[in-house]
Formats: structure tokens, C-alpha cells, sequence
């Protein structure tokens, strides 16, 4: 099966790069479609990995970066640094160093409250910060001038032709590889945090130091991915239940890299659907949620079921 994945994702990217009204351009494939494609890999390989994180820290199968808000927080925050400086002119942290850390405060405070409550309570609210953070965006967004407000706007509803082109997005692009490195390296002691940190600390695992990694990692994975190519929604959840079906295993550990794969295709399958088979293109994540919702909808059937 992952020889299989290997094939697919290839395949993928090529129909990215080749395909499209303009048909092969050498200028279109290197400063529009090439960009694209890498940002989709990029996203969907951040956001996958990030949702499998907090799946397993928060013991959530519904746990998705999107859904619980970390995107949204994320958001806020890098568009706050943004206004903060524009507006009143204070020291500017940067659209990436803001996500960053309003994904790692809405992480932190997820797993603070996971300690202490039930899944539901926490999926609740999750859903509670992400419509909060929605609306305070919303608001946001009036203090931008008009000429501003169009472009900034576009690029919050997440999209892969944001990412940027050039140096930058091969930084980015290596950046997503470290992450992904660190994780692995790393997965076996995230993975006992699954059957909670009790039983993870009977293990010999440094609860700790796992929830360290969880909250960077997870926070810098939709930090980055949120910064380059906005709030993507539903790889996080969709991605990690695809791996364990498709690896038959549940240990983080065990599929972490089918994650990575499945989050990469899911993306670029969802942005060459926006592109080609929709009579004008919208943002993906209307695409995504056509299938996430439904799947997040029978998730939580079966999780109630089981009460």
C-alpha cells in the first residue's frame, strides 16, 4: 500500500503542474501551478500531521486543527501582529511568528481542558473558539483599509495559490520536512499519550516533555501551514482515519508516514477538483468540507454508539 501512495502522489502533482486552461507554459507551470502544487503538498502534509497530533494527545478522533479552532486562533493572532503594526505601530511580529503562537495558545489551552473534561466537552469547545476566533476575524477585518481588505480577505478563506513562489516556498517546503523528521523521531513517545498520560508514565515516558512536543510540533505545523497558505480545513481529521485504515494499525507511531502521504493527496486532490471540475474556482475548502462534514458527522455517530 505505501508503494502505492509513493505512486499516487506523483502522479498527482504532475496532473497539478501539467494541467489547466492554459495548457503547458513553461511561465504558467513555474510562477502559478508549480507553487501551487508544492503548497498543496506543504499544507496537506502539515495540517495531516498536526491533526494526528492532536488526535492522539487529546484522545479525539475528532480533533482537527480546523475544527477545534487552532486554524481560526492562528489566524487571529497573525492578522492582530499584522493590524497592531499597520494601525497603532507597534513592533510587527510578522504574519508567521503571530500564527504561531495564537496556534500554540489554542493548543496549550485544548490540552490543559482535555485533562480535565471528556472528549465531547472538548470537541464543544473547540467548536466554541473556532466560531469566537470567526467572528473576532470578521471584525478584524473592518480596520483594514479598502485597498488592503480584498487581497488579506482572499487570502484567509485558505488557498493553495497562496503559497508563495520562489526561494521562499522551498524554505517553507524544507521547513515542513524538519517538522516531519522531528515528529517520527519522536512518534513513540507522543503515541502512549493515546491511552493517557497515567498509562504513559507507567510506560517510562516523560508525560512532560511528550506534551512539549505535541503542543510545538501541532502548533508549528498549522503556524506554518496557516501562513502560507491559510486556514485549509478537514486534512487533519480526514487524513489520519485514511492512514489507519489504510496501514490497519492504530499506533501513531506505526502511521505517521501514510498520514503524511494521505494529507499530501487529499490536498492536491481536493485543489485539482477546485480547478478543473467546477465551473469557476472556489476556495478548497468548500471541496474539503463536502467530504470532511459528512465524515466528521459519522465519526461522532460511531463514537456515540459506543457510550
Amino acid at each position: 500500500m505505501r508503494r502505492l501512495l509513493l505512486l499516487i502522489i506523483p502522479l498527482l502533482f504532475s496532473a497539478a503542474v501539467l494541467l489547466g486552461p492554459a495548457g503547458v507554459d513553461p511561465y504558467i507551470i513555474e510562477t502559478v501551478r508549480l507553487p501551487r502544487a508544492l503548497g498543496a503538498v506543504v499544507g496537506g502534509v502539515l495540517l495531516s500531521v498536526s491533526g494526528l497530533l492532536l488526535q492522539t494527545a487529546l484522545r479525539n478522533p475528532l480533533a482537527d486543527p480546523y475544527v477545534l479552532g487552532v486554524s481560526g486562533v492562528a489566524v487571529l493572532a497573525a492578522l492582530g501582529s499584522y493590524l497592531l503594526w499597520r494601525l497603532w505601530g507597534l513592533p510587527y511580529l510578522g504574519f508567521l511568528l503571530g500564527a504561531l503562537l495564537g496556534a500554540a495558545a489554542a493548543t496549550a489551552a485544548l490540552l490543559l481542558l482535555a485533562r480535565r473534561a471528556g472528549m465531547l466537552v472538548v470537541l464543544m469547545a473547540g467548536v466554541l473558539l473556532s466560531y469566537a476566533a470567526s467572528s473576532a476575524l470578521q471584525l478584524a477585518l473592518l480596520a483594514l483599509p479598502p485597498e488592503e481588505l480584498g487581497y488579506i480577505y482572499v487570502g484567509l478563506q485558505g488557498s493553495f495559490a497562496a503559497y508563495p513562489a520562489g526561494v521562499w516556498g522551498y524554505v517553507i517546503a524544507a521547513a515542513a520536512l524538519v517538522l516531519v523528521l522531528f515528529v517520527y523521531f519522536n512518534s513513540r513517545h507522543v503515541a502512549a499519550l493515546l491511552h493517557g498520560e497515567e498509562a504513559a508514565a507507567g510506560l517510562g515516558v516523560d508525560v512532560k516533555k511528550a506534551v512539549v512536543y505535541v503542543v510545538g510540533a501541532a502548533s508549528a505545523g498549522v503556524g506554518v501551514a496557516v501562513a502560507s497558505v491559510g486556514p485549509v480545513g478537514f486534512v487533519g481529521l480526514l487524513a489520519p482515519h485514511m492512514a489507519r485504515w489504510v496501514a490497519g494499525r492504530q499506533r501513531t507511531d506505526l502511521v505517521l508516514l501514510e498520514t503524511a502521504w494521505l494529507g499530501a493527496a487529499l490536498a492536491l486532490a481536493a485543489d485539482l477538483a477546485t480547478r478543473l471540475l467546477l465551473p469557476r474556482e472556489l476556495p478548497v475548502n468548500v471541496v474539503l468540507s463536502l467530504v470532511g462534514a459528512p465524515a466528521a458527522g459519522w465519526l461522532l455517530w460511531r463514537y456515540v454508539r459506543k457510550i
